[in-house]
C-alpha cells in the first residue's frame, strides 16, 4: 500500500467504525507490520476519542487459529468503546464473535525508564483485575486473513465490556482461574487463564515490551484487555452470554 494512501485508509476505517458500517478497503495490500500500525494510529486519531487503554487479540493458540493470526496484536481502546455496567450490547455488522478475557487496570506508568519488564515488575505496576467480555469484528466487507490487515482494522477490536473489580483476588492467583461460559444457561466452553500466554500477566508484560520498543509506555489507569481465555464464541442477536470467572465473579450481556 502506498504511503500516500495511509491517511485515506485510516479515515475510511474510522468512518466505518463510527457509523457501524463496512467498507471495501483492500487491507491485504498492507506490506508490513509498521505500515499496519501506522494506519491503525491514523484511524484512531481520525476516530477522535480519548484512549482508555489497550486491547490485545490473539494471545491464545485457539484465538489465533480462529482469526488467522500468527502473533498477538494490539490496539488502543477508545473511550466510547470501553463499557462498564452494560448488560445489553447491539452487535454491529461483521462481528466475528466475543471473547472472555481479563482486564487489568494499571497502578502506575510501565515500563519506566530503565525498568526490567518481568513478572515481578508487571505485578507491581497493576492495580486491579476484573472479568470482561470483548467483542471483536471487522470493518471490511471481505475477510482478509493475516496479521497486517487485522492490525490496521483497529486490531479487530469492537468493544470491551468490563465487570466489577474483585479486590480480594491476588494477582498471583489469576493464572489459576478457570472460566466457564454459558449461552442461554447452557454450558458452552470452559477455559483456563493459563491459555493466555501461560498467565494473563504475561500479556501485560508483552504489551509493555511492544510499546517500549516504540518509545511508549502504559500509563496510570490504563486498562489492558488480555485476549481470550476461552474459544472465541460466535453470538447472534437475542442471545444471552454469561461467563463465570470463579473468584473474580461473573459477567453477562444480552446481544441485540
Amino acid at each position: 500500500m502506498y504511503f500516500e494512501l495511509k491517511d485515506a485508509t485510516g479515515d475510511i476505517l474510522a468512518k466505518s467504525r463510527r457509523r457501524e458500517d463496512v467498507c471495501d478497503l483492500p487491507l491485504n495490500l498492507i506490506a508490513s507490520e509498521k505500515e499496519a500500525y501506522d494506519i491503525q494510529s491514523i484511524a484512531q486519531e481520525a476516530l477522535g476519542f480519548e484512549r482508555k487503554g489497550y486491547a490485545i487479540i490473539g494471545t491464545s493458540d485457539a484465538s489465533r487459529q480462529t482469526l488467522g493470526l500468527t502473533t498477538p496484536i494490539y490496539s488502543e481502546i477508545p473511550a466510547s468503546y470501553l463499557l462498564e455496567g452494560v448488560k445489553e450490547f447491539r452487535l454491529p455488522p461483521e462481528t466475528i464473535g466475543v471473547q472472555c478475557e481479563f482486564v487489568f487496570t494499571m497502578r502506575r506508568s510501565y515500563s519506566e525508564a530503565g525498568e526490567l519488564i518481568d513478572s515481578r515488575t508487571t505485578s507491581d505496576a497493576i492495580l486491579a483485575c476484573r472479568p470482561a467480555i470483548g467483542i471483536i469484528g471487522r470493518r471490511t466487507r471481505r475477510t482478509f486473513n493475516g496479521d497486517y490487515a487485522a492490525i490496521a482494522d483497529f486490531g479487530l477490536h469492537v468493544a470491551t465490556i468490563c465487570g466489577d473489580p474483585a479486590p480480594d483476588v491476588r494477582l498471583g492467583d489469576v493464572a489459576k482461574i478457570d472460566v466457564t461460559t454459558f449461552l442461554f444457561k447452557q454450558t458452552v466452553f470452559s477455559g483456563k487463564a493459563t491459555s493466555v500466554m501461560g498467565d494473563p500477566l504475561n500479556a501485560v508484560a508483552w504489551l509493555a515490551a511492544e510499546l517500549a520498543a516504540k518509545g511508549r509506555q502504559l500509563e496510570p489507569n490504563d486498562v489492558i484487555a488480555t485476549g481470550s481465555c476461552t474459544k472465541i464464541l460466535q453470538v447472534w442477536a437475542g442471545q444471552h452470554l454469561a461467563a463465570d470467572f470463579g473468584p473474580l465473579g461473573q459477567i453477562e450481556c444480552v446481544f441485540t
